[in-house]
């Protein structure tokens, strides 16, 4: 196996790696691109094991990062029970999976698997992200391996970019917790994650806000303004915030969400993905976009 994918498949099955964060999250957005229902019964069975494979991935990854080494047989079988267990809940999965689509077409939305997909991508990547920090924290603390090892993230200055695109989002509205996000955002610092080709530009950047800073509400969303900008080929981008425990955490640019489901399947079958954009956007270059019960609509 050549030295550059023996390489890139370690920082893939390594569960702190911005590499295994960007590949989990594009797996799960693009198990929720299918619609269960319009399956075969061959279909459905590729479609949960392709579910049940994902899960044992990222449960097997997850051991890399444990204070105390699991002996392999162990890990082996909570792999495996992790397999089997979104196995068991599959159905139950897909008939919440059917309730919610159905919602979401009912309420007006034009493609709710394409917004099911984009919510289940901010969640994944937002999870990613704090259980990368809580691994990093516990090294910084020495509870990880040998005592006082320095963690492997820095955190700097929120970029100049960066802060100038999160305040533009979130002073498009006083709701959903604006001002106390805004107000973390003028005590964060920043953690720039490192992509799949290392020095190259990567759209996706952490925020650590102080623990004292007063918690937003809802605490567990994507925030719902999100700026639009189309940077490829005239395609659809979408920038968007991530709150996590009611902390501001991830500035993240994704897919557009008015992109079809032929489009997204295309684009990923075609090796394409954000890791071709270059840099990140200029505030002006947003087209500001709110969710609404009628889906995205412009902001003004």
């Amino acid at each position: 196996m050549p030295l550059q994918l023996r390489s890139a498949l370690a920082r893939a099955n390594d569960a702190s790696s911005v590499a295994h964060g960007a590949v989990s999250t594009a797996a799960i957005a693009g198990l929720t691109l299918i619609e269960p229902r319009s399956l075969s019964v061959r279909g459905r069975l590729a479609y949960r094991a392709a579910a049940a494979g994902v899960t044992a991935w990222t449960t097997w990854a997850s051991f890399q990062e444990e204070p105390v080494e699991l002996p392999l047989a162990t890990r082996i079988g909570l792999t495996v029970g992790a397999a089997g267990a979104a196995l068991g809940i599959a159905e139950a999965g897909e008939a919440i999976d059917a309730r919610v689509h159905d919602r979401l077409l009912a309420a007006g939305v034009g493609r709710p698997r394409a917004v099911l997909a984009a919510g289940a991508a901010v969640a994944a990547l937002g999870t990613w992200w704090l259980a990368r920090r809580s691994t990093l924290e516990a090294a910084a603390a020495g509870g990880h391996g040998d005592a006082g090892v320095e963690p492997t993230e820095t955190l700097v200055e929120v970029p100049a970019e960066v802060r100038a695109l999160a305040e533009r989002l979130l002073g498009a509205t006083d709701d959903f917790g604006a001002a106390t996000l805004r107000a973390q955002l003028a005590d964060a610092r920043a953690s720039v994650w490192e992509g799949p080709e290392p020095d190259a530009f990567w759209p996706g950047i952490g925020f650590a806000v102080p623990a004292v800073a007063p918690l937003a509400v809802p605490g567990d969303a994507s925030f719902p303004v999100i700026g639009r900008y189309r940077p490829l080929e005239g395609r659809s981008f979408d920038v968007a915030l991530a709150v996590q425990e009611g902390r501001l955490a991830v500035l993240s640019i994704a897919e557009g969400r008015d992109w079809s489901e032929e489009e997204r399947v295309a684009w990923m079958e075609a090796d394409r993905g954000v890791h071709e954009l270059t840099a990140w956007p200029k505030p002006d270059e947003l087209e500001l976009l709110i969710e609404t019960p009628e889906g995205l609509r412009p902001i003004g």
